[in-house]
């Protein structure tokens, strides 16, 4: 079976997203949260691997455990495919799990199943996330680069 496809859309699923720009978040402050739909196989004609044990975190820019954003946990999730009314810390190594809000996946699992691409047709197809910056008081000033990275395994 071919590999998982993975796009990242709005949370009205109306545009495909390629980076979060979170703005300007001053320390001692807390960002706007934005709803992103985690996808495998949008509107897929045909089927693709389902996406297994998934979770999310936030890398570096360079792909690594490094920096006050990733090493002080400053991104948090609330997975919204789960019922989650709370947000979570992550950061390099402590990652969250994610999973389809449809009733016939398995935890931590994205379907790869054939679909419309519409949040009523794809229900088993996406994980709905929010995700916020929480930057503490001590937060040294400037830009900070990240990656906000979904793992996941796949047969």
């Amino acid at each position: 079976m071919a590999t998982p496809t993975v796009t990242w859309w709005n949370g009205d699923n109306t545009a495909a997203v390629t980076d979060w720009a979170i703005g300007t978040v001053d320390a001692g402050t807390v960002s706007q949260a934005t709803t992103f739909t985690i996808w495998n196989n949008r509107a897929g004609t045909t089927a693709v691997a389902d996406m297994d044990n998934c979770t999310i975190t936030t890398k570096d820019a360079s792909g690594g455990n490094t920096g006050e954003l990733v090493i002080n946990k400053w991104i948090e999730v609330k997975v919204e495919t789960m019922g989650e009314t709370t947000f979570s810390a992550i950061g390099g190594s402590v990652t969250k799990a994610i999973k389809a809000g449809g009733t016939t996946v398995p935890a931590g699992t994205i379907s790869g199943k054939i679909n419309d691409g519409t949040i009523a047709g794809g229900v088993d197809n996406f994980a709905k996330v929010t995700l916020q910056a929480n930057v503490p008081a001590t937060a040294t000033a400037g830009n900070v680069d990240f990656l906000t990275r979904v793992a996941y395994t796949y047969n």
